[in-house]
C-alpha cells in the first residue's frame, strides 16, 4: 500500500516516520521542502508538487494548519488533488477542520468517488514520534477498516466516533475547548497566587500530584508557571480558529456557550498583546497582565 504524507511538519515528520518503521512505501511533500528531505535518509521518496503526491498514493494523509490550508493544498491553481487520486483511494485529513468544511469536503470526495476520514489528532510533537498519539476518527466504517493498520503504525488508539466525518470536528474542537478552559483557569488562579506571594512552583507541585494530575495541567502548568511559550506546541492563533468554530458549530445545534466567548477574548487579547505565535498557554498572561504581574 502506498501512503502519499502532505504536511510533515511538528507532527507529521513523526507519524510519517514511524509509517516507514512500519515497512509503508511513503511519499512526502513539505512547503517547506528541507523539512521533506530530512526523512529521505529514513526510506522516503519526495515529491515536488502535492500533485504528485495525489497521484500515486492509495491513502493520502495531510497534517495541515485547518480548512484555509487544506483548500489552498487540495485545490490550488485550478488542480484538484483529489480529482488525481486512484480509484477507490481515501483522504485521511488529520488536521483540525471546522464542521462545516469537513461536510463540504466529504461531499466533494464522494462525487469524485474517493474515501474521505476526519482523523483529527490528540497529542504532542513527542507523542507523533513515539507512535503514541490518540485519533478521533469519523467515516464510513468500510474507509476506517481500510485504514487501520496505518491508524495502529501512528497511534496508541484510535476512536471512531461515527459514520460522518464532521462527527471527529465536533469531538475535536470539544477536547480543544476543554483545553482552552483549562488554560482559562490556570492563568487566573497562578495568578492569584503570584499576587498573594505564593511560590507559584509550590502550588504547582501541589496541584498536579493531587487533584489535578492529569497530562494537561502538568505540560501547560509548568508552561504558565515558567512564563515559558516558546517553541510552541500549538499556537495562539490556531487556538483562536479553534474556539471560534467551536462557538459557531454549537450555535448552530442550538447550544449557548457563554464560557466559550469569555475564552475567545481572552485569546484574542493574548494576539492583541503580541503573543500570536506563542503557545496559546500564553492566554495566561492576560490575568497576569491584569493583576499587574510582571511576564517575560
Amino acid at each position: 500500500m502506498k501512503v502519499g504524507f502532505i504536511g510533515v511538519g511538528i507532527m507529521g515528520s513523526g507519524m510519517a516516520r514511524n509509517l516507514l518503521k512500519a515497512g509503508y512505501d511513503v511519499t512526502v511533500y513539505n512547503r517547506t521542502r528541507s523539512k521533506a528531505e530530512s526523512l529521505s535518509s529514513e526510506g522516503a521518496n519526495i515529491a515536488d508538487e502535492p500533485v504528485d503526491v495525489a497521484k500515486i498514493s492509495d491513502i493520502l494523509i495531510t497534517v495541515l494548519e485547518g480548512d484555509k490550508s487544506v483548500e489552498e493544498v487540495l485545490f490550488n491553481g485550478g488542480i484538484d488533488l483529489i480529482s488525481n487520486l486512484p480509484e477507490n483511494a481515501i483522504h485521511i485529513s488529520m488536521e483540525t477542520i471546522s464542521v462545516n468544511y469537513s461536510r463540504l469536503l466529504n461531499k466533494n470526495h464522494k462525487k469524485k468517488g474517493k474515501g474521505f476520514i476526519a482523523a483529527p489528532i490528540i497529542g504532542r510533537g513527542d507523542a507523533a514520534e513515539a507512535g503514541e498519539l490518540t485519533l478521533i476518527v469519523g467515516g464510513s466504517a468500510i474507509d476506517v477498516d481500510r485504514c487501520s493498520l496505518v491508524f495502529d503504525a501512528i497511534s496508541k488508539n484510535f476512536v471512531h466516533v461515527g459514520e460522518a466525518p464532521d462527527m471527529a470536528a465536533f469531538v475535536k474542537l470539544s477536547n480543544n475547548y476543554l483545553i482552552a478552559g483549562a488554560l482559562g483557569a490556570m492563568g487566573e488562579a497562578f495568578a492569584v497566587v503570584r499576587k498573594a506571594g505564593v511560590d507559584p512552583q509550590v502550588f504547582y507541585d501541589l496541584i498536579t500530584t493531587t487533584m489535578f494530575s492529569a497530562p494537561i495541567y502538568k505540560y501547560y502548568g509548568s508552561n504558565v508557571v515558567n512564563d515559558i511559550h516558546s517553541p510552541p506546541n500549538f499556537r495562539t492563533e490556531l487556538g483562536l480558529k479553534d474556539i471560534t468554530q467551536m462557538i459557531d458549530s454549537a450555535a448552530n445545534l442550538g447550544v449557548p456557550m457563554p464560557l466559550g466567548e469569555l475564552l475567545q477574548g481572552q485569546i484574542s487579547q493574548t494576539i492583541d498583546a503580541g503573543d500570536r505565535d506563542l503557545d496559546w498557554s500564553a492566554m495566561a498572561r492576560v490575568a497576569a497582565r491584569a493583576a499587574g504581574l510582571e511576564v517575560k
